[in-house]
């Protein structure tokens, strides 16, 4: 197995909730960490040029906000095609997801 499956295989995707359809394609979103708002990305129809979309925007992000680790931007992935509409409908949903992806940007905090 290739190293770049190997890495695929490790990403998180959100899933959306259980009454919504979920798709094959991987979506890449950004959470604004900072403001709580979530950023339109792309998508993708394999996992591994969405983690690598995912780590390239990381880097970017990195080099180009000056701020805490647990503020920086956070690329996410996810198979919700219509997630930012979603998040703006449902409630548990939107809370659901701020809770896994704020406690990601404290856990990345914390390795640095």
């Amino acid at each position: 197995m290739s190293a770049s499956k190997i890495k695929a295989a490790k990403i998180k995707v959100h899933e959306p909730p259980d009454s919504a359809g979920a798709d094959a394609h991987f979506h890449v979103y950004t959470f604004d960490v900072f403001n709580r708002t979530f950023l339109p990305g792309r998508t993708f129809d394999t996992a591994e040029k969405a983690a690598a979309y995912q780590r390239h925007e990381q880097e970017r992000v990195y080099a180009e906000q000056e701020a805490d680790p647990e503020l920086f931007d956070l690329p996410f992935i996810s198979h919700d095609p219509d997630l930012i509409a979603r998040l703006e409908r449902d409630s548990d949903y939107r809370a659901r997801l701020l809770r896994d992806l704020t406690s990601e940007a404290r856990n990345r905090a914390r390795k640095r």
